[in-house]
């Protein structure tokens, strides 16, 4: 069964589009086996089209969108085409969000949410480009993937490498779909000594110093802070460098006027607050797309030409729809992905942005943006500002944030870093406070659209079976099942379908009322329920529902009695989440180490996993299990784990000094 398409959109059928499309007969021909959404356009020529993709970009950088960055080139492009002034990932980290680029299809509908999950396609999910190639394409990818799938979606590229380039067609007649992927601008571009390379390739009047920035209010004001600020913008002005290079070659073969050039970042910048967040900061990217005069029949939805700026909202997995429906190709019918340029372009109402795990760091949110308002929900509430993995520490920023923090020196607007915990949804008004500094969530004045917001979000979760909700080694272990993430929740018969609703809304049930602050009563019956996925929440409802307040010793001990017996389960997940907030409980705290001593032996690398990120996520309540989890070897395929195991090992050696 495919994923239903449930985003609401306006179609705008009367606007009147013949752009570069596919021969009937050929049409006919490559008509794919699956339903289709949309019907081509007729023909009349096809364009080619260049994707230039940054790394790490967030929109308010670059000189068009009123960055401090110098970007002549980029600006040019922006001049010439159309800039999108309200594009977002679909997560805010490259892997998952480059899984939504190249499927039309949110990860979190296909399970490859979380960093470095390699989720199984189900058969029936292709990545767009082998449309375009069947459709007569010569498609070329220079060079990234990272789809965060198990499938590489080889099929679709006539070449993928470093070499990878439309100049290596043999017949150059052919039309081709050319991706660049450019990443100085990645957040390791502010690793050690890099930047000051970058800088010394850099023209002068491109080098910006350290009074040359802007800091945002969440942000501390500090000379750390601004050199990293300045830096990324020397960054910016590398990749301009790059973008300019490869426009000069498509000029230089005689192509500019037919070619669609595309440019884009994959999320927002590699920095705190930014990459990893559920932020505008960490969502929002530069979306610029030139369209040559000979194919200027394409139009906005609202009929206006391909020049100047819009607000319409896109997320980035409307790219892949997009691309095909310019080149008049049907789209198919699994799609969620939406067209905003091109002969279907449709309006969104609102854009969904999601975070899980990120690297070994635990998370659980989710995000809508309409075209005003961002409401945020917080799964895991336990969670508190500093939620970055260990490959952010290469950034100054967050050991400036950190070093700040301890000593009680961050300022208002930089409060979000030195919080505990999260509340269970924020609600921020962008139009006015587009640094998401005020959260209006308890404002009365502003119920109508935390309810609106929040209800759109839930549909939208049930209807699309968001597979978040289901703890990873479960997820994993069910994929396996069922053949991938995807089918979990999409069996094939009726009657299945049925049944696996009634699950999914039981599930969702459950991980919602973790964070509404509900009494630890209110968790019992589900701590004993059918489903192990209902009682890992329950669990977890019931832990953090006794640690809410550090200062009630007795809801502490009522937790800990309550979630005794859950660590007796028979599913491995739910056992070690009642371990994990045993411990943190207090009274039955030598149960639950014991039980994640065990875990961590495991002889499932998923269950392994979370038994290890239990252990670092309890901090100094685990030191008894530090000297037996740094004689741990996990196996090379295990990144992860392996870096708890020495992120502990340093920690025990720093406990000896």
């Amino acid at each position: 069964m495919p994923a239903r398409n449930v985003i609401r959109r306006t179609a705008h059928a009367s606007v009147a589009l013949r752009l570069l499309p596919v021969p009937m007969l050929l049409a006919a021909v490559l008509a794919p086996a699956v339903p289709l959404r949309l019907q081509a356009a007729e023909p009349a020529g096809r364009p080619n089209i260049l994707w230039l993709s940054a790394e790490d970009l967030s929109a308010g950088t670059l000189g068009c969108y009123g960055g401090r960055a110098r970007t002549p080139r980029i600006d040019a492009l922006a001049r010439s085409g159309l800039r999108f002034d309200a594009a977002f990932s679909a997560a805010p980290v490259c892997a998952p969000s480059r899984s939504a680029i190249i499927t039309g299809m949110m990860p979190t509908t296909l399970g490859s949410l979380p960093m470095r999950c390699r989720a199984k396609t189900p058969p029936h999910v292709q990545g767009f480009p082998i449309r375009l190639r069947e459709a007569g394409y010569h498609c070329t990818n220079n060079a990234k993937t990272d789809y965060n799938l198990a499938d590489p979606f080889a099929a679709g590229w006539h070449e993928s490498g470093p070499k990878a380039h439309w100049r290596n067609r043999a017949d150059r007649s052919q039309p081709f779909f050319a991706v660049f992927n450019l990443d100085v601008t990645h957040e390791s571009g502010l690793f050690g000594g890099k930047p000051e390379k970058v800088q010394r390739g850099t023209p002068p009047e491109a080098r910006r110093k350290a009074a040359d920035v802007r800091v945002p209010p969440y942000y501390p004001d500090t000379p750390v802070i601004r050199t990293a600020l300045a830096q990324r913008l020397e960054l910016a002005a590398a990749l301009d460098a790059d973008v300019g290079h490869i426009l000069d070659e498509l000029a230089a073969d005689g192509l500019a006027a037919d070619t669609i050039v595309v440019f884009w970042g994959d999320h927002g910048e590699g920095i705190p607050h930014g990459k990893r967040s559920l932020t505008e900061h960490g969502l929002r990217v530069p979306l610029l797309v030139h369209v040559p005069s000979r194919f200027m029949t394409a139009t906005l939805p609202a009929g206006r030409p391909a020049r100047g700026s819009t607000d319409t909202l896109v997320s980035l997995m409307d790219l892949g729809p997009t691309m095909l429906d310019l080149a008049g190709i049907p789209l198919p019918e699994w799609m969620e992905g939406t067209t905003f340029l091109g002969p279907h372009a449709v309006t969104r109402e609102h854009v969904i942005g999601a975070r899980d795990r990120m690297d070994s760091a635990p998370g659980s949110g989710r995000t809508v943006r309409d075209a005003r308002f961002r409401y945020v929900r917080n799964f895991l509430p336990w969670i508190g500002g500093d939620d970055l993995p260990p490959f952010a520490d290469g950034v100054a920023i967050t050991g400036e944030l950190r070093r700040l923090r301890a000593v009680g020196g961050l300022p208002p607007g930089a409060a979000w870093f030195a919080r505990t915990s999260r509340p269970a949804e924020e609600l921020f008004d962008i139009g006015v406070d587009p640094d998401q500094i005020h959260d209006l969530a308890a404002t009365p004045s502003h119920a109508a659209e935390l309810l609106r917001l929040r209800e759109s979000l839930r549909t939208w979760m049930r209807e699309t079976r968001d597979t978040g909700i289901l703890p990873e080694p479960i997820l994993r272990r069910e994929a396996r099942e069922a053949g991938s993430e995807w089918a979990i929740f999409h069996p094939p018969t009726d009657a299945a379908q049925a049944a696996a609703a009634a699950r999914y809304d039981a599930i969702l049930t459950a991980a919602w009322d973790v964070a509404e602050g509900h009494p630890i009563a209110y968790h019992a019956a589900r701590l004993m329920g059918k489903d192990p996925a209902v009682r890992f929440w329950a669990a977890s409802g019931t832990g953090w529902a006794g640690v809410r307040d550090p200062a009630d010793g007795q809801a502490r001990a009522a937790a800990a009695a309550a979630l005794e017996p859950v660590c007796a389960d028979p599913d491995a997940a739910v056992r070690i989440a009642a371990a994990r907030w045993s411990v943190a409980c207090g009274p039955s705290a030598a149960v639950g180490l014991d039980l994640l001593a065990r875990e961590m032996r495991s002889d499932d690398a998923e269950l392994r996993f979370a038994a290890l990120a239990a252990i670092e996520g309890l901090g100094d309540s685990a030191r008894p299990l530090w000297k037996a989890v740094a004689e741990l070897e996990p196996g090379k395929d295990e990144e992860y784990s392996r870096r708890i195991v020495a992120a502990i090992r340093e920690r025990q050696r720093a406990a000896t000094r």
